[in-house]
């Protein structure tokens, strides 16, 4: 960790491999996770002591806000064998800025503060990317994912909102 207030984090990423899942949909978020959960399940990837971390971030296929899709990133060791079927993308390491949000009825004012505190920092987001599947922008990362998505004892998912950031 490099920085830290109250609200916002500045740290450090390491590239991750991952598999990589896309849905665009009326509900892309929980198709996308449908065709995640069904391959990491049969990989043995999301058991409660699994190394595996889950991202998750909206793709937009229009400079537009709707519709949107989703994709899911579940990170993997070299080892893991990938059918053709599967995308394999590459979280990218570096500097993020990133804010802790508890819920997704919070997720749109988290997103917000955390755009604004880039914007009046003195770094610079790298900018949207254009991917297979449209624009792309930062990732949410699931941090309680085995309880709310795998054992469902838990609604309330907490993410970690994440914005890539120029090195400087």
């Amino acid at each position: 960790m490099i920085f830290m207030n109250e609200k916002i984090t500045l740290e450090r990423v390491k590239s991750m491999r991952a598999a990589y899942f896309h849905a665009l949909s009326e509900a892309p978020e929980s198709d996308a996770w449908k065709k995640a959960e069904f391959w990491a399940k049969e990989k043995g990837l999301l058991s409660k002591d699994s190394d595996a971390r889950i991202f998750g971030r909206n793709t937009y296929p229009t400079k537009d806000p709707e519709p949107h899709g989703y994709g899911y990133f579940i990170t993997i060791t070299p080892n893991i064998t990938i059918n053709e079927d599967i995308s394999v993308r590459i979280i990218p390491g570096g500097l993020y800025a990133g804010s802790r949000c508890e819920g997704v009825e919070q997720i749109g004012e988290i997103w917000a503060n955390l755009w604004k505190w880039v914007d009046e920092s003195e770094y610079e987001f790298i900018g949207e990317i254009k991917g297979k599947f449209g624009y792309e922008l930062g990732f949410e990362e699931h941090l309680n994912w085995y309880l709310t998505m795998i054992e469902k004892t838990e609604e309330k998912l907490i993410f970690n909102l994440m914005l890539q950031l120029w090195e400087k």
